[in-house]
């Protein structure tokens, strides 16, 4: 019975989702929230706006918010005083684990060297990334933007097709736990 109760996923609503969360919003027009007030309007002035199936959060700032992590993924520019809008149904939060609890996994768009970390809760995971610490899994993305964005890494190693070779350097680091630097050692 314990172990049932484990396994049941949080639910959050309007009450308790800043409490500790993960969640990618997506990014929304303001136009959307146009004439409506806000019902929340916090210390640092994001406002959130509720609705009955999610949330809307206008801010300046994303990423870590208090205890929260909350990611903006959005095609729209900032409108005004680089306020951004982003929506969230209420079932996309997850619970922020302890940041010395493995909870996050690392995903690369190689076709636009675009890295971000992801929830192990969230329904597209497919079991084969390593779920990391958030400490953990930050600092293997910066190790990642380095080896996607320059080259000088790689004029110590023989390979054919360097993108070949940065994502299959890449994707060893994501699905295992080998460091960067046995990883370059067993390279060599």
């Amino acid at each position: 019975m314990e172990s049932q109760e484990k396994e049941q996923k949080k639910v959050f609503t309007r009450y308790n989702f800043f409490n500790k969360t993960y969640c990618i919003f997506k990014g929304a027009a303001l136009r959307e929230i146009s004439k409506r007030k806000p019902n929340y309007r916090s210390e640092s002035g994001s406002t959130y706006y509720y609705t009955k199936y999610g949330v809307y959060r206008l801010s300046n700032h994303w990423g870590r918010a208090a205890k929260c992590q909350w990611r903006l993924v959005s095609e729209y520019p900032a409108e005004i005083d680089d306020l951004r809008l982003g929506y969230a149904d209420w079932g996309d939060f997850r619970e922020n684990l302890d940041p010395d609890v493995d909870a996050y996994y690392i995903s690369v768009d190689f076709s636009t060297n675009k890295v971000s970390y992801m929830h192990k809760d969230n329904p597209d995971y497919d079991g084969i990334a390593i779920v990391r610490s958030s400490d953990a899994t930050r600092k293997l993305i910066k190790q990642i933007k380095n080896l996607l964005e320059t080259h000088k890494w790689a004029k110590y190693y023989e390979y054919d097709n360097l993108d070949e070779f940065r994502k299959e350097v890449v994707t060893r680091l994501i699905n295992s736990t080998i460091s960067l630097n046995e990883l370059r050692r067993e390279l060599v």
